[in-house]
């Protein structure tokens, strides 16, 4: 097959920069060969100057080509050499017949000022969109339109190499590898660190038919997945907006007044009159009533006990905060309307009737809910006060000078434990006006101290508000009912009873009718559709590895398949337990080589097993937390990574794990256990802290970026993070995470040799100085980038400043990389937005990403202990099944 070049144009002119919006950039499997090559004349092409180079090759041009259906050229599968007529057309030199046309008018602006400039020439293909052609209907005499997709190899004078780079920054477009390059020239990609060095950038034909070179990276857009929540949750319907409360001095959108006018029904307790869905309807039957749960059916004669309430389930971004400060606003005076009157509540008998609402949300978000009070409420109209840590009210009397009280879990858990305490604690001896619980979903596990101490708070309305009301299981909702006290679901046996069973039982149509109809009466959520914000793209890069980074990977990797299938052999006793914990500290270490290349031979010199369990027990523990959820062997009380994003940066609680993976909450550590096993195994104390869960999972003594030689390449994630970021305007904002401290390092070392200014939020960053770097990433303009540890930025933080988020490493759990790439796609961001999800090919990585689907099922394979299986495997079933993992 030849492959076609157009040659230079007629006259010079110098390449121009344009503003356009952002281009994705999509990688599209190409061929082709080292044919002869032809002009569009069909005149043979000679090769250039010794200067010429390539500069790479555009991606993803979306076209549209036609051809008589009886006469469709045979190209087959494979992309096929285009001739550019035009900026806007292209056609085929073999093919009369064939004509195509560039859909996208910015696309065809650019290719307009690449064609103008005199020196370059340039190697176009076309392929067509897979399944095309042929699911079409065809006709005999009408022309078939097909979708296809144009990419553009680009050659020229090296001493355009700024230029061209400047121009296509300009677009937001990266040049990417060429594959099936037709002239054999230097590789030189403006976008590239490692090929601006002209002599020591590779000959094109090296480059390989796939065009792959250690340390590339290559895009693709990831399509929007449906979410499960809306097939469920969404709210139906229109809502009537309520006013703004007048001490708001942020204006509220559409949907936030929706929001407080939902609010504000619900608070006036159960509707039975019809004008709003609701649990309970009544009919009148002669002298007396009956009361209908229009959920179940079933009917009875006593009043339903009164409840104010409900769930405010907006996805992230939606401004939720914002709103639950409005609602509090409304109990000031000069708010339009009925003030909810206060009940005594029955459950309460030494409570005492405040009229001041109760905030609850996890510690690390209190320093944010007093910026959005400050931001969005008036100065000197609304007074709230911190009761946490040092700072704690001592008496009911002082609740008479403030609208509103924050607190912490943490601090409501800490109260509650001791009886004596928590009757002279002001947070259980107070009715309160109403309670709100930010990141509801913390208490989703009802076994839990924390859930059944936040349940005994007293309050005439509750409030649960989170984007995830179900993260796993049904459960997790009904634990929000029983902290509502939504009469009757309030009750878990309720909820069971009239939802869960069904869908058990195989009725599931009915089981999804029935929580329809319940969520329609006290659940609020709205898709992010309801609000403009600007657009957002997901993509996913993968990386490559060098030829040294990949014999380190494998290296480990066949420790780690040894390790197996030497617990195969071992019988399921201690030693088999070790090795199986052993196996879990290689994946660590194929997981850190990922990120780290070849900076892991410079920390790590000894790849053995460890001997001792007190060595390994944090590394399995954090690992196990982040890959799901923990269960203690004693109590049944849960813990999974949201939970430990959520608590206390340097928590004392010392549960304890065991080698057979037995994990013993710190409540139940407080006296004599063991593992159950005869004879028991070792158990050591891990921590729950967040500094500790951001540690890397691998000891290190010093900061990489001091202490590593400088001969050490940059790892292909950092290489690839840094080359884009180089690439973008210097008023372009961009926010970094990864799960360790450690990659951080390697990252701000890179960052330090390419010149861009950062600033750095981890765990180390004192609490008292977090706020201080937040605000310095978001009003000094020489900052570009800001890095953050998932343990400190998944959640609570609004980054609306940066246009680019970065996820260095795939986590178990997606709904943490979710909650940590929505700080930059909420109310308030103005620019569109791209989300990058970092991966290395042909790594567990990529099953991380497949497991991440089913995540249950890892959980359950790794963690169940290694002498009983609840899924009844084997032992040497689910040792072959982790093998394929790797």
């Amino acid at each position: 097959m030849a492959n076609y070049i157009i040659p230079p144009a007629a006259k010079r002119r110098r390449v121009e920069t344009a503003s356009t919006e952002i281009q994705e950039i999509l990688p599209i499997g190409l061929g082709g060969n080292h044919d002869q090559l032809y002009a569009d004349n069909g005149r043979p092409f000679q090769n250039e100057a010794s200067d010429t180079v390539c500069f790479g090759m555009i991606l993803g041009l979306e076209g549209e080509c036609s051809f008589q259906a009886g006469n469709r050229p045979n190209f087959g599968p494979s992309p096929f050499p285009v001739i550019l007529n035009t900026a806007r057309t292209f056609s085929s030199a073999t093919h009369t017949e064939f004509h195509g046309t560039i859909c996208s008018d910015e696309h065809a602006g650019m290719l307009k000022e690449i064609l103008s400039e005199q020196s370059l020439q340039l190697q176009a293909k076309c392929s067509f969109k897979e399944g095309n052609p042929g699911s079409k209907k065809r006709t005999k005499y009408l022309p078939l339109y097909v979708s296809c997709s144009i990419s553009i190899i680009l050659y020229g004078p090296a001493d355009l190499l700024d230029e061209i780079g400047e121009f296509f920054q300009s677009y937001e477009t990266y040049l990417q590898d060429p594959q099936g390059c037709a002239l054999n020239v230097k590789y030189c990609n403006p976008h590239r660190l490692s090929c601006t060095d002209l002599a020591s950038c590779p000959m094109t034909f090296e480059l390989g038919q796939q065009g792959v070179l250690p340390g590339s990276f290559t895009w693709e857009e990831v399509p929007q997945q449906p979410d499960f929540l809306a097939t469920i949750f969404n709210f139906e319907g229109d809502l009537a907006e309520a006013a703004q409360p007048s001490i708001i001095q942020t204006p509220l959108e559409r949907h936030q007044k929706q929001a407080l006018n939902f609010m504000l029904q619900r608070e006036r307790g159960w509707n039975f009159d019809g004008q709003r869905p609701d649990i309970w309807d009544y009919q009148r039957t002669g002298q007396s009533y009956i009361f209908i749960n229009r959920i179940s059916g079933s009917h009875q004669i006593e009043p339903p006990r009164q409840f104010r309430g409900g769930i405010v389930a907006d996805p992230m971004g939606l401004g939720k905060t914002l709103s639950m400060i409005a609602l509090v606003a409304t109990d000031l005076p000069g708010y339009p309307g009925e003030c909810m009157a206060m009940e005594k509540d029955v459950d309460s008998y030494h409570s005492v009737p405040s009229p001041v609402t109760l905030i609850v949300v996890p510690s690390p978000l209190l320093d944010t809910w007093e910026e959005q009070l400050k931001q969005h409420v008036f100065p000197s109209q609304m007074s709230w006060v911190r009761h946490h840590g040092k700072l704690r009210l001592g008496h009911a009397s002082e609740l008479a000078r403030f609208h509103l009280v924050l607190t912490s879990y943490h601090t409501i858990l800490s109260e509650w434990r001791n009886t004596t305490q928590s009757e002279r604690s002001i947070l259980f001896s107070t009715q309160w006006r109403r309670i709100i619980l930010d990141e509801a979903h913390v208490i989703r596990n009802t076994g839990t101290r924390l859930s059944k101490a936040i349940c005994a708070l007293s309050a005439g309305s509750r409030w649960a508000v989170t984007g995830t009301p179900v993260q796993n299981r049904l459960g997790d909702l009904a634990a929000l009912l029983k902290f509502l006290q939504a009469h009757p679901y309030g009750e878990i046996k309720h909820f069971e009873a009239d939802i869960t069973h069904l869908w058990k039982a195989g009725q599931g149509e009915e089981a999804v009718n029935r929580l329809k109809r319940l969520c329609s009466c006290l659940l609020l959520r709205r898709s992010k559709e309801t609000i403009n914000l600007p657009r957002r793209s997901d993509v996913r890069c993968e990386v490559e590895f060098n030829a040294e980074e990949r014999k380190l990977y494998d290296e480990i990797k066949d420790q780690a398949v040894l390790q197996i299938r030497e617990v195969g052999i071992e019988n399921a006793d201690s030693s088999a337990s070790m090795a199986f914990a052993n196996f879990i500290q290689k994946i660590n270490s194929l997981r850190i080589i990922c990120n780290m290349g070849l900076y892991y031979h410079t920390r790590h010199d000894d790849h053995k097993s460890r001997d001792s369990w007190m060595e390994l027990a944090q590394q399995a523990f954090n690992f196990q937390c982040e890959a799901g959820s923990i269960s203690c062997h004693e109590c049944s009380s849960t813990l999974d990574v949201s939970e430990l994003l959520l608590g206390e940066p340097e928590s004392q609680s010392q549960p304890r794990f065991s080698e057979c993976l037995r994990f013993i909450c710190s409540e139940c550590s407080q006296r004599p256990v063991t593992c159950g096993h005869r004879p028991p195994h070792p158990i050591a104390l891990v921590s729950t802290s967040r500094a500790v869960q951001e540690d890397t999972v691998i000891p290190m003594s010093l900061e990489v970026h001091q202490v590593t030689p400088p001969t050490v390449e940059l790892p292909p994630k950092v290489k690839a993070l840094v080359t884009q970021l180089v690439t973008h305007p210097p008023n372009t904002k961009s926010i970094v995470f990864s799960t360790w401290q450690m990659t951080l390092d390697i990252v701000q070392r890179g960052l330090k040799e390419a010149g861009i200014q950062f600033e750095r939020f981890d765990g180390k960053v004192p609490q008292k100085d977090r706020q201080a770097v937040i605000n310095r990433f978001r009003h000094d303009p020489s900052i570009r980038v800001l890095m953050l540890t998932l343990s400190c930025g998944a959640v609570g933080l609004t980054l609306t400043e940066a246009s680019y988020a970065y996820l260095l490493e795939p986590h178990w759990n997606p709904t943490i990389e979710e909650q940590a790439l929505a700080r930059i796609h909420r109310i308030g961001q103005k620019n569109e937005v791209t989300t990058i999800r970092f991966f290395v090919r042909d790594t567990f990585e990529e099953r991380v990403q497949e497991i991440q689907q089913s995540k249950k099922d890892l959980e359950s394979l790794l963690f169940s202990p290694v002498n009983v299986d609840r899924a009844g495997t084997s032992l040497a079933e689910r040792l072959d099944r982790l093998c394929s993992l790797l």
